[in-house]
């Protein structure tokens, strides 16, 4: 009697959506062999070894909202949930004669008010806004609201156009609506499709009371990832590092293999790809550019650079430069400061600070020289103690091709998991996952891959995790 071998899937790339894919697809029983050119899995959201001091670093500071729940879901998937601190307490501070007077800083925080009314009495409390400013971005919250699910007929405009179409003020989109845009979608307003930005809103900041909260991971980016390897492993499949994907080969309307740089060919039943679209476009031969909708107009999508910069500066422990654990800076061409240091950190060695610049069109062809002597003083505008400390050293990491760049009419180019090649399946976070540009895009697009898989397989899918939106909310947007 013949045995039926289990089906196999070939996941190309070792980001968030390939791990997710993997992950869900190893749990039904699916053969999985992950291919990543990298050392490790994480694709851009990992860390690298300094190669002056030996430390792990973090390419630039990845954060999560309470309402990324599909992350949420793979962190406990994978066992680690717990390395990730989350933050109910927002700080935000005004660069330059503001931030010499510690009270200016302002701290977002929900009170006990129902969802979407419990950053109100937060947000009128802010310093850095006035009073008119207060009461139009009300107004636009209330806008926001009155949307709900009808969003994507904004997708042809731009935010900053919506936003100025709604009468709001330069200093209300200049010190409250772009910081969070900008961070959140990685573009910036006058760029960012409007459906895109009020997603942002919608989810993150009314639907529910901890949706806004903000989740660090406790330890570098790369260890949340080791867990995940060894699922695979342990289910039948492989990972395979250091392995460069050359092409895919296509014959009689499928794909039927993967050719790998010094492995050969590995053939599967189906393939996820999960790099970046210009990676994806270079892996796929003529005719089936020609065959698959899905891949003809991958060139046309444009990506969105991040830069982020580690910074050391000479400290003790009884004098740190910086307590609170992160800032949001207003204009300043410096968005986030993140303080890296740890109760176990030795203070007198240093204290690491990490800036962080989204968005950063005008900055990422500037000399790294040039980056982090700004950064340097954006930091000391913002962080009164590190005015009379040295900078012992900084290291400054550009992510050129960061995410896709969230514009107007690119919606009509992100590509559905399937197509017209049968067993070929595409996930990513520049594909069609219902969330812009970021790590819950990329969970959501793998997971919509790896259920796709299963039910051509005519196996059990899951469904994706939703935002159980607050009662107030809910029926205010219904």
């Amino acid at each position: 009697m013949s045995q039926r071998l289990p089906p196999s899937v070939v996941v190309i790339g070792g980001g968030l959506a390939g791990i997710a894919a993997s992950v869900q697809l190893a749990g039904a029983g699916v053969s999985v062999t992950i291919v990543e050119t990298r050392k490790q899995l994480g694709g851009r959201a990992t860390s690298f070894i300094d190669p002056d001091s030996g430390e792990l670093l973090d390419n630039c500071q990845h954060v999560l909202l309470g309402c990324c729940t599909n992350l949420i879901d793979l962190y406990e998937r994978l066992g680690v949930a717990d390395r990730i601190q989350w933050h109910p307490q927002l700080y935000f501070c005004a660069a330059g004669e503001h931030a010499s007077n510690e009270q200016a800083i302002d701290v977002l925080e929900a009170d006990d008010l129902p969802a979407p009314l419990h950053l109100t009495r937060a947000l009128m409390a802010f310093k850095t806004l006035g009073l008119a400013e207060k009461l139009a971005i009300t107004r636009g919250m209330l806008a926001i609201i009155r949307f709900g699910k009808c969003r994507s007929k904004l997708h042809g405009q731009s935010f900053f156009d919506w936003l100025t179409g709604l009468r709001q003020p330069a200093g209300a989109i200049r010190k409250f609506w772009a910081p969070i845009i900008t961070s959140a979608c990685n573009e910036l307003p006058q760029r960012v499709a409007a459906d895109y930005a009020i997603q942002v809103f919608q989810e993150g900041f009314l639907a529910r009371e901890d949706a806004y909260v903000m989740g660090v991971p406790a330890v570098p980016l790369v260890k949340l990832y080791e867990t995940a390897g060894q699922a695979i492993q342990e289910a039948g499949g492989r990972v395979m590092l250091s392995c460069r994907a050359d092409a895919l080969v296509y014959e009689a309307e499928h794909v039927t293999g993967l050719r790998v740089a010094h492995e050969g060919t590995i053939i599967a039943d189906a393939f996820i790809s999960t790099v970046p679209c210009d990676r994806l476009r270079r892996l796929c031969p003529p005719a089936m550019l020609q065959v698959d909708g899905r891949l003809r107009r991958l060139d046309q999508i444009e990506f969105s650079p991040i830069i982020g910069v580690h910074l050391w500066y000479a400290t003790t422990s009884d004098r740190p430069v910086m307590t609170l654990p992160h800032l949001v800076i207003l204009d300043s061409p410096l968005h986030w400061i993140f303080n890296k240091a740890t109760n176990h950190d030795d203070l007198n060695a240093g204290q690491h600070l990490h800036g962080v610049i989204s968005a950063a069109h005008d900055l990422v062809n500037v000399p790294s020289d040039a980056i982090m002597a700004m950064v340097d003083q954006e930091v000391r505008k913002a962080v009164p103690a590190a005015r009379d400390r040295e900078l012992l050293r900084a290291r400054v990491v550009k992510e050129r091709r960061a995410t896709f760049s969230a514009v107007p009419g690119v919606e009509d180019l992100r590509p559905p998991a399937i197509g017209a090649i049968p067993n070929l399946y595409l996930a990513g976070d520049w594909t069609r996952s219902g969330w812009p540009a970021t790590m819950e895009g990329a969970v959501r697009s793998g997971y919509l891959a790896a259920n796709a898989v299963l039910k051509d397989q005519r196996r059990s899918t899951e469904s994706l995790s939703s935002l159980d939106a607050a009662p107030l909310y809910a029926w205010l947007t219904s």
